[in-house]
């Protein structure tokens, strides 16, 4: 589908994993709907007071590149107050030119502080109007709703539960949600960190501070909702789901799904209604452990076939997507004989998928480069999980191929080298 520049883009708000291989394919999709050059721009502005600022914004130029296959310049513009003259007009310069702007994680108030009023968000507002595409993962996809949730604060220095205003990108077309990503985040463990580290319970009182008619919008962690202002139309990728909140009432929308963007214009139930008389969910994902026997008896098919897949790195999607489906199940109190049952098809579809690669070939990790990243993923997601011999057997299997994974405190790096 082709840029049309008389009609506006498309806004891509990703709940996480923007920089992860499992992600690229949200990426490839928005660029192949431009037409002709493609000029993309990250905006390093949400990341901007991080002392690893310089860190992220080369990582982002370099994803760009290696997995979405374009070139990608840098818009810096990492403080409203500290930019000179010199650094918002190069900006500026860029972004007027880019058809793909990528701005990612940092902090939603921060990213509100530095673009509101400015000529940068001014711009990133009419190129949107033009039809540029605008992708926006975490911090500054919670930034550009009407309401802003202040994540830090509230959950790393104490405040009490309250909304900060937002840029409102969307009002202009009638949407004026309150968007949330890491909407299904588990890494609490112990604890409810769902709906962006603030619980369950904490967002309740979050949520009666909104206007009734306010549509909450939360995006599942390594999951994508493209809005399509043209066609009127969200989309759902990549691996989980999307929430549509309304006084309460839920409706998810899973991967593959789309929805009209009528459903998140603001809206108020009639009074007196009751919530059993509420409109029928559209398309609501099924419960945790259904999703996970059906994708359990697929893949249990194919090992049977001996089928494979059409490339490692949709291997890797898929064992990452398992993984993911084992962890909901467990946190939904799923019985015990499907979790042992879906954690014993994760090690044959793992080791189905490194027994492709031959150890003993000149370079063992040519071509699988997105296979070992979206392992590394996963041993992520495992160990967060406290699924630790799961998370050695990946180590252990990526060793065999000579593969080497180097542990940092802010990420896992890989090299190769000959198998022991």
């Amino acid at each position: 589908m082709a840029s049309d520049p008389s009609s506006p883009g498309t806004v891509t708000l990703m709940g996480s994993g923007e920089l992860t291989a499992s992600m690229s394919k949200v990426h490839q999709s928005i660029i192949a709907r431009i037409e002709g050059p493609v000029r993309a721009v990250f905006l390093d502005t949400p990341a901007g007071f991080e002392l690893n600022s310089d860190n992220l914004t080369q990582r982002a130029v370099e994803y760009v590149k290696r997995y979405v296959g374009v070139p990608c310049a840098v818009a810096s513009f990492r403080s409203a107050s500290q930019a000179g003259e010199r650094e918002t007009r190069d900006a500026l310069r860029k972004l007027e030119q880019a058809n793909y702007i990528f701005a990612g994680p940092g902090s939603p108030t921060y990213t509100v502080r530095n673009w509101r009023g400015t000529p940068v968000f001014d711009l990133m507002v009419r190129r949107l109007s033009e039809g540029a595409h605008i992708v926006l993962a975490s911090a500054a996809a919670i930034a550009i709703g009407r309401y802003c949730l202040p994540v830090y604060e509230i959950y790393k220095v104490g405040e009490e539960p309250h909304w900060s205003d937002g840029l409102d990108l969307l009002s202009p077309y009638g949407l004026e949600p309150a968007i949330v990503t890491h909407w299904n985040n588990t890494e609490g463990g112990t604890y409810d960190t769902r709906r962006c580290f603030m619980g369950e319970s904490r967002f309740q009182v979050l949520e009666s501070l909104l206007p009734e008619s306010t549509v909450v919008l939360g995006v599942d962690e390594y999951t994508a909702c493209v809005i399509d202002l043209a066609a009127n139309e969200c989309r759902v990728m990549a691996s989980s789901g999307v929430t549509l909140r309304l006084n309460g009432e839920d409706t998810v929308f899973p991967s593959g799904s789309s929805f009209s963007l009528d459903l998140l214009k603001k809206r108020v139930a009639p009074k007196g209604e009751s919530k059993s008389a509420a409109p029928r969910r559209e398309r609501a994902a099924p419960p945790a452990g259904d999703t996970l026997l059906q994708h359990l008896d697929t893949v249990e098919r194919m090992l049977a076939r001996g089928d494979g897949y059409a490339g490692l790195a949709d291997l890797a999607s898929d064992l990452y997507d398992l993984a993911r489906e084992i962890d909901e199940a467990e946190a939904a109190n799923t019985s015990e004989d499907i979790i042992l049952r879906g954690r014993r098809v994760l090690r044959q579809l793992l080791a189905s998928g490194t027994s492709r690669v031959d150890p003993s070939s000149a370079n063992p990790v040519a071509g699988i480069g997105p296979f070992v990243e979206l392992l590394i993923d996963l041993r992520s997601r495992l160990r967060a999980a406290e699924e630790w011999a799961l998370a050695d057997e990946v180590r252990d299997r990526l060793a065999a191929l000579g593969i080497t994974l180097e542990d940092g405190p802010a990420r896992t790096a890989w090299k190769s080298g000959s198998p022991s």
